[in-house]
Formats: C-alpha cells, structure tokens, sequence
C-alpha cells in the first residue's frame, strides 16, 4: 500500500507514541523507541530518524510509569505533497504528554489552571521555563497558553538528544536553528491529542522566533485541545494559513495547518466554556455528546472542567478546525464506563485511525527491552477529559464529593451562567 504526504505525517505522529503504552525506566523506553521507529517508520516511505528519539521523564528511574514526553525528527528527501512538487521534508513529531504515576483529581487540569505570556515566552529566546501570568496580570490583548502546554515545550526545545540518537548531544532547538536550507526544505510540525496543542504551539513559537521560516513551515493536527487564547488561535491562523486539497471538501483528511476534529471526539472540545464564543467546540458539549439524556456525573465533571479554565483568567478558544462527522453509538451509553469506551476506542482513537487507514504496529519486543505493559486504565489517564472520566470510573465518590465541593464556588456559578 502507497501513502500520500498526509498519511506518511500522520503515521509519524502515531508512532512517536510507540512507547506510551509501557511502562519502566527511561533508558529502557529510549532504546526501545529507537528500535521500534527504525523497524516501522521505513515502511510508510524513505524515512529516518534524524534528531532523536528522545523520551523523557520527570522521575527517570521510576520503573512503574510509562515516558512523560516523546519525541523525534524524521526525513524524507523527497517527499511528495498535494500539489505536485517535491520537497525535502523533515518533520517533528511529537507524542501526546503522559501522566505522572501519582494520579490526583486535578492533575490533569492543574495545566490549564494558569497561563503564560506567549510572546514574551518567545522574546526570552526559550532557554528558560515560562512564568505563569496571574488572572489579575491579564492584558486582553496578548496571546495567551496554557502554562502546562508551554512548559512541555521547555523541555522539548532543551533537551539534548540521547547517546545513540540521531543527533546526539544537540538539543532541538540547536537542530532546528542549524538546518542546511540550501534545498529549501519543508518542516512538519505533528501531533495527536495533547501532541497536537504542543505541536501547534512548538511551530508557532519557532516561526515567531525566526528559527524556521513561514514559508517553510506546515502543521498536521488531530484530536488537539485548545492551547490558548483567542488572540493565540489569531496569531496561529495568520501565521500557517489553512490549506484545504481536493477530498478534504468530502470528508477527508487532506489539509494542512488545520486542527482534524471528529465532531464527536470529546478531547477537542476542551478548553473553552463559552458555548457562544465557539458552539462546535466547548465543553458544555460534552454531556448531551452521545445523546440524551446526559448522566449526572459527566455534567458534574464538565463543570469542573469548566471551572479549571475560567479560573485560567482567559477562555480558550479553539484552533482552526477542519470538523469532520463522526459516527455515533447505537445506543446513548447508559453508565460512565459505557460512555468512556464510546469516547475513548470508538471516537478518540479509532475514528482518525479508520479516517487516515494508518494505525499502530502490534509490537512483541518491548519485554526484551525491560518494558511492562500499561493496563488499559493507566493508559486512558494520559488523554485529556478521558483521563477525568477514567479516575471518576474508578473513583466515583471521590468524584462526587469533588464536584460536590465546587457547586457553590464563584468560579462555578460564573461558568453556570455562560
């Protein structure tokens, strides 16, 4: 089977999560990413790995949690796009952010909570952590994102690649500043779920900063959050131009510097509370998103979702979208497990699976390289609203008691009111 550049991009966003589902140390999740892409990445097209891959953890000798960032630079020498030309292509792929092994309520959205300065993140020239803006520091005219999103991005900008990785010793950032442009290449920023608010963000601070040119630069996004701010989804709009190809008009996946959104999917509804402001992506869709009626604790935890971004100071809005129908389950789910296996299997993971017809390898090897596989639960907690809906399964009391908590909060009664 051939791939077009779309599909290829796409296959090197899924794979950059190849490890996300073990567990163990952060060597043993290295070797076994570099292993797991050089076997599997030549069969979309000439591709090879030419930065990284590097996994990083906050806890590198914890054995029990699975990488907290995962991330690479392919080439292609020739790829061959849409239009008809032919390009050298590098793209910088970059899997969704895990969860740390110690899971709390508000762990998840604790990164959205708070926001920082996006342009003067850009000014610092990035070899500092980004400062958090307080809701009282607020200016309306400045691009905002979430401190979670930027801070990721601190660590993939800085992090030297791994003894054994293409590029060793040179950390992204250098990578990038450093490419030989004397063919003109293209470079590709991708990314699924949480790895499309980063990849969305990673590209548009690198234009910004001068280090890859605009005419240069593409993004491929699926499933992505909202990263920030409505002047943030401007700034990213005029900075990478929508590109729309023949098939993307019925239903295909054909675009480029769109965030692909399956109407259905609940992760792209996040993070914005005013249905007005963006009625196809909020997160009061969410509990009527499978039909009525909606159960009570996924209203409940809507509203503390809602409640951690307002209390951001800023209401995100969502990227440009490229929304796509998606298919839905025969029946409402009638209890919070059957609507997470909806939102989870059929409509966060399978549906862009079937839409782009790539999908992750089933891997044998990763035992020989001391790895342990996640239960299915721990790997549901590294997605965003999934991971809320997994921790609520297994812990509804706690759950409730936390919405319960909140009810009669100002920031609850602000977000009941929009």
């Amino acid at each position: 089977m051939s791939f077009d550049s779309f599909q290829q991009v796409f296959a090197l966003s899924l794979y950059s999560n190849l490890v996300n589902g073990q567990k163990g140390i952060e060597d043993d999740l290295q070797r076994a990413l570099q292993y797991a892409l050089a076997q599997e990445l030549p069969k979309f097209g000439n591709w090879s790995t030419v930065w990284g891959p590097t996994v990083w953890k906050f806890k590198p000798a914890d054995e029990n949690t699975g990488p907290d960032n995962s991330w690479f630079v392919g080439y292609n020498p020739s790829l061959a796009y849409a239009d008809g030309s032919i390009h050298p292509t590098y793209v910088v792929a970059i899997a969704g952010t895990p969860l740390r092994s110690n899971y709390a309520w508000f762990q998840e959205n604790l990164a959205v909570n708070r926001v920082a300065d996006f342009n003067a993140w850009v000014a610092s020239g990035f070899g500092n952590p980004p400062e958090v803006t307080m809701p009282k520091d607020i200016v309306p005219s400045t691009p905002y994102t979430s401190i979670g999103t930027v801070n990721a991005l601190h660590t993939l900008l800085t992090k030297h690649a791994p003894l054994g990785s293409g590029s060793a010793g040179i950390t992204l950032l250098d990578f990038l500043v450093n490419l030989d442009r004397s063919n003109s290449p293209r470079v590709v920023f991708t990314g699924s779920s949480l790895g499309a608010a980063l990849a969305s963000t990673l590209a548009l601070s690198l234009v910004l900063a001068g280090v890859v040119p605009a005419s240069s630069a593409l993004t491929y996004l699926t499933a992505g959050p909202s990263p920030g701010n409505r002047i943030f989804a401007d700034l990213f709009a005029s900075t990478f131009p929508a590109q729309r190809f023949p098939g993307s008009e019925a239903g295909g996946y054909q675009v480029w510097n769109l965030n692909i959104v399956n109407s259905l999917d609940i992760v792209p509804q996040a993070w914005c509370v005013i249905k007005s402001l963006s009625p196809e992506q909020n997160l009061g869709n969410i509990p009527g998103i499978y039909g009525p009626p909606p159960l009570p604790l996924i209203q409940g935890i809507t509203l503390l979702l809602k409640i951690f971004a307002f209390s951001s100071g800023v209401i995100y809005i969502p990227l440009q979208s490229h929304i796509l129908d998606g298919v839905p389950p025969a029946s409402p789910p009638a209890t919070l497990a059957e609507f997470l296996d909806v939102a989870f299997v059929q409509q966060h993971i399978g549906f862009y699976v079937a839409l782009l017809r790539v999908s992750l390898p089933t891997l044998t090897q990763f035992e020989s390289f001391g790895l342990v596989k996640k239960t299915e639960a721990e790997h549901r907690y590294e997605y965003p609203i999934i991971g809320n809906l997994e921790y609520a399964v297994e812990h509804p009391e706690d759950t409730q008691r936390a919405i319960d908590d909140q009810k009669n909060t100002p920031d609850a009664e602000a977000v009941g009111g929009l």
